[in-house]
């Protein structure tokens, strides 16, 4: 086989990778983004805000993702901008599910109790961990190609902080939640969102153990199941709750 050949071979898997992220990651963003509009269209009250956070987040850590896979592959010199996009990647997505369980709290406890301070102060200190975690040592690597690669001890920092600051509190609250709602259609609307936030939680789950198990069949299959995942999520967490409010 000749050079071109090797060379054209070699492009392959890049080219690949640019089409399969780049592609639908902006759908999917844009799905995100117009869930959002529709919120603020209707009121911008704490808890429509807060639930805008989530889908606002999500989109754009979709976006810059997109921005790194196709500057890494025409400008992977960019070393300092590639980094900095990255992190602009990483952050939405880990920090966006705050925005979930402050969401819930604020309507099980109608605003009056969970003040807006004490929603700050949750927000503030689970983004200070997120941002820690991101620094890491050995913790966020880069191949030639620009492809992060999260260690094994990354990992489990991200799913203990994740799984016992959001996910137990965010279904702990969750359970409370149907249990103030008599109306059986009402409660159908919050088990339909509650299945949303399940979907968006497998998802980063999901994400972070694919990007750190270089696994080709996982790799492969995860990239296909993910849209799978969060498009049904953010409809579902829209159509339960987000259009009632």
């Amino acid at each position: 086989m000749n050079y071109s050949g090797i060379k054209v071979l070699q492009q392959l898997p890049d080219v690949a990778r640019l089409l399969i992220i780049f592609i639908p990651q902006l759908i999917v963003a844009g799905l995100f983004l117009f869930l959002a509009i529709k919120l603020l269209r209707r009121n911008q009250q704490r808890p429509t805000l807060t639930l805008c956070m989530l889908y606002i987040l999500s989109a754009s850590g979709l976006i810059f993702n997109a921005m790194h896979v196709v500057l890494a592959a025409f400008q992977p010199e960019n070393e300092v901008l590639l980094l900095v996009i990255y992190f602009l990647t990483y952050f939405p997505m880990l920090f966006s599910p705050v925005f979930i369980l402050t969401f819930i709290i604020s309507i099980l406890r109608l605003g009056d109790v969970f003040t807006i301070k004490k929603q700050l102060i949750i927000t503030l200190i689970y983004g200070f961990l997120v941002f820690i975690i991101f620094f890491t040592p050995n913790g966020i690597t880069f191949s030639e190609q620009w492809r992060p690669m999260f260690s094994w001890g990354f990992l489990t920092l991200v799913y203990i902080s994740l799984t016992v600051f959001i996910v137990l509190p965010t279904f702990w609250y969750s359970r409370r939640l149907i249990k103030t709602f008599k109306d059986k259609i009402l409660k159908r609307k919050l088990i339909i969102f509650i299945s949303g936030i399940a979907g968006m939680i497998i998802s980063i789950y999901g994400t972070v153990l694919y990007i750190t198990w270089q696994d080709s069949l996982f790799s492969s299959l995860w990239s296909i199941i993910t849209t799978f995942i969060i498009i049904p999520s953010a409809i579902f967490i829209y159509y339960g709750i987000g259009r009632e409010l």
